[in-house]
């Protein structure tokens, strides 16, 4: 396929950025056509991780999209079409507190059997599960929560500093708050691990919100109840929805901010919104992944047009979690 030699398709940053998109269990159709268009196309591969969980008695954080269980071929599937681009999966697993009975649990177990077949990686809120993960399964790679950082407020940069380091000694790599990617006297203090820290770019939370485990609590009892009624709102809607205090206090981290983090080393970046409608999903690549006004302006279309295509072959049968028929069928070929 010819493509026009001056287009742009990503965007330019003095270092390559990792980037880790919100698509395993929740937006898998979107990320793999555009894994497989990217590749037909000759671009280099867009993302290198993609996260999420289906339900399970130790996921957490935003509820999942994938309710019923999985069966061994169905996970099969997930991992090895990611795998097919060289693209990992990890499961958040984040529960804030998973009861000791449930570590034996078959299904948790069952995903981890195919996150360390496939090279994978798990994000986690307990500490206590997490040791259980390193002592019973050394080869699994563990991330501490973006929750963890958000729930546990420090006074000063020196104190969250310290923080961060006493999880990298059971994390193998940790995300940071946005507040503290955005301050370069706070960040240049983990400039020795930057390789273990993960970046979230669009972090729709005011900023030091007091309320973030009470609100990742309630929308855990709500995934628990089968998402019945509504799940509690952000507890600083009416901040959060003036544009005037979103322009002067968001923690949105800009495409130049990305490219000089990417300059100090710090390069493992990551997409919020687990769960977004499919055009919303690329939007945000669009954004932060893409060149905006290059080659992903014309691929969103063909994708929404692909997905709304199947749907109507399948009479409305398809969902963002599924996996592409194209896709399906180069695995079943190879």
């Amino acid at each position: 396929m010819t493509v026009r030699n001056d287009i742009d398709v990503y965007r330019n940053h003095p270092v390559r950025a990792s980037w880790k998109i919100p698509a395993f269990c929740c937006n898998d159709w979107g990320a793999l056509k555009l894994l497989e268009l990217c590749s037909t196309l000759g671009f280099d591969r867009p993302f290198d991780i993609v996260y999420g969980a289906p339900y399970c008695a130790w996921s957490g954080g935003r509820p999942s999209a994938v309710k019923a269980r999985l069966n061994e071929e169905q996970l099969d599937t997930y991992f090895s079409a990611y795998a097919h681009f060289g693209v990992r999966c990890a499961l958040t697993l984040s529960r804030l507190s998973v009861d000791e009975g449930y570590y034996r649990d078959t299904y948790c177990n069952l995903l981890l059997d195919f996150v360390e077949e496939y090279d994978g990686e798990v994000i986690l809120f307990d500490d206590v599960l997490a040791n259980h993960i390193k002592q019973t399964r050394p080869s699994i790679k563990t991330v501490a929560s973006l929750n963890k950082a958000m729930s546990t407020m420090h006074e000063d940069c020196e104190q969250e500093t310290a923080y961060y380091r006493s999880l990298l000694e059971l994390y193998d790599e940790i995300v940071v708050r946005s507040e503290y990617a955005l301050n370069d006297e706070c960040l240049e203090n983990l400039y020795d691990v930057r390789e273990k820290v993960e970046i979230i770019v669009n972090q729709f939370c005011v900023p030091n919100c007091q309320n973030v485990y009470n609100h990742i609590k309630k929308l855990e009892e709500w995934n628990d109840g089968g998402c019945r009624g509504s799940g509690q709102p952000c507890y600083h809607l009416e901040t959060a929805s003036n544009i005037e205090n979103r322009l002067g206090n968001n923690l949105f981290i800009s495409n130049s901010r990305i490219s000089y983090l990417c300059s100090r080393g710090f390069t493992r970046m990551k997409i919020a919104g687990r769960n977004s409608p499919l055009p919303l999903f690329l939007d945000a690549l669009a954004e932060y992944v893409f060149e905006p006004t290059g080659a992903i302006a014309h691929i969103k279309r063909a994708l929404i047009r692909d997905f709304k295509n199947e749907a109507a072959a399948k009479q409305g049968a398809v969902t963002p979690f599924d996996i592409p028929e194209s896709i399906l069928h180069s695995l079943s070929a190879g």
